[in-house]
């Protein structure tokens, strides 16, 4: 039976705000969601396709918790890691600067110093030097408030990669994909395996939203430009983020596809320290590290302390993230609640919104629904 949350949804798909909707609702620590549903269409273009329960969307920037984040976190847990330690043999690019190498807890509360986004593929083409643009891009200033990076994740990753020698996605499936029980059906870096395109939400034809900021940030560039803009037909499978795409399809910014079950799943663990975490992680992640002008940062995760959240009623202790595509998971200690919005709003092309109020609203609905559940 529909819910008021399907309800809402449903209105927002009639209105065009987005092709279709999958969302979970459940309590930290819990291994499955206490309710969810999906409404809408999976597609829009070439043709209508119903979305589904188990629908794999591009979750867009939440990669940097529910990938990075949890990476870091689970590895920090097992102690083959210290977070606050610098990067000074991972990423000598940046330790030349004024404020030495980053940590990885630097980059993860957006507190390194770097720019908030860059078209990396106009400027270099070549993967090993991604890192030393990034550092030719820092500002020269020293770690402090926080300015939210993308950049500052991808270098993350590949910190990571360098230190233990193995690909992002290797360390995605290994340190938090399989200890969760999560498959390939449920969690997978891009790009998408083929068996799965048919339940995969596709996003923006072409990657034009970004094709023009590109244009604007590095307007007589050559490079990049089979990436952005791409193929004029939707992605279906394959990253949005130009940068991850550059990067393989996975990086520390983008590029995790997941159905909202599995977002629930490792959102849960990592706000409740179950392993592959611990009570530190936990603490970490609903902590503020950060904080300054409009936002406000806990470890890979926003706070609702910041004006721009979209925590609404959840309340200034909740944290949560958001994707660019249209997802987000909003997690609240005073409710004991973990929210989970997945949608391809992007699709078939992107325009303006007021985004930040639909997730609001959608937790007003959250808090409405396990009321009526109470």
């Amino acid at each position: 039976m529909p819910t008021r949350i399907d309800a809402l949804l449903a209105e927002h798909v009639a209105a065009g705000h987005w092709p279709g909707a999958a969302w979970a609702v459940g309590r930290p620590g819990d291994e499955r969601p206490l309710a969810g549903g999906a409404v809408g269409l999976l597609a829009r273009e070439p043709g209508a396709e119903p979305v589904r329960a188990d629908t794999l969307y591009d979750l867009a920037s939440l990669t940097k918790p529910l990938a990075l984040g949890a990476i870091v976190l689970a590895l920090a847990a097992e102690g083959r890691l210290d977070p606050e330690e610098p990067l000074d043999a991972e990423l000598p690019e940046l330790a030349e600067r004024p404020a030495g190498a980053p940590s990885l807890v630097d980059l993860l509360v957006h507190r390194a110093g770097l720019p908030a986004w860059y078209p990396l593929y106009r400027r270099t083409a070549s993967l090993e030097r991604v890192p030393e643009v990034i550092a030719e891009l820092a500002e020269e200033r020293p770690v402090g408030g926080p300015v939210y990076s993308c950049l500052g994740p991808i270098a993350a990753g590949i910190a990571l990669e360098r230190r233990f020698g193995v690909p992002l996605r290797e360390l995605f499936a290994r340190e938090v994909a399989a200890p969760l029980g999560l498959d390939g059906r449920e969690v997978t870096p891009g790009p998408v395996d083929p068996a799965l395109l048919a339940v995969t939400a596709p996003t923006e034809c072409g990657r034009i939203h970004e094709a023009e900021l590109a244009a604007a940030a590095v307007p007589d560039a050559a490079l990049g430009t089979a990436l952005v803009p791409g193929p004029p037909d939707a992605l279906r499978g394959e990253v949005h983020d130009g940068n991850a795409a550059m990067l393989g399809g996975f990086a520390g910014n983008a590029g995790l596809f997941a159905t909202a079950g599995a977002v629930f799943r490792i959102a849960s663990a990592i706000a409740s320290g179950e392993r592959p975490f611990d009570r530190l992680a936990a603490r970490l992640v609903a902590s503020v590290l950060a904080e300054g002008g409009c936002d406000a940062r806990t470890f890979a995760f926003q706070s609702g302390r910041a004006p721009q959240a979209p925590a609404g009623p959840f309340g200034p202790r909740s944290f949560g993230h958001t994707g660019f595509a249209g997802t987000s998971v909003w997690i609240s200690p005073e409710h004991d609640l973990v929210a989970v919005l997945l949608t391809n709003r992007v699709h078939p092309r992107w325009t303006e919104a007021p985004i930040q109020r639909w997730r609001r609203s959608f937790h007003e609905a959250v808090l409405r629904f396990d009321g009526d559940r109470a």
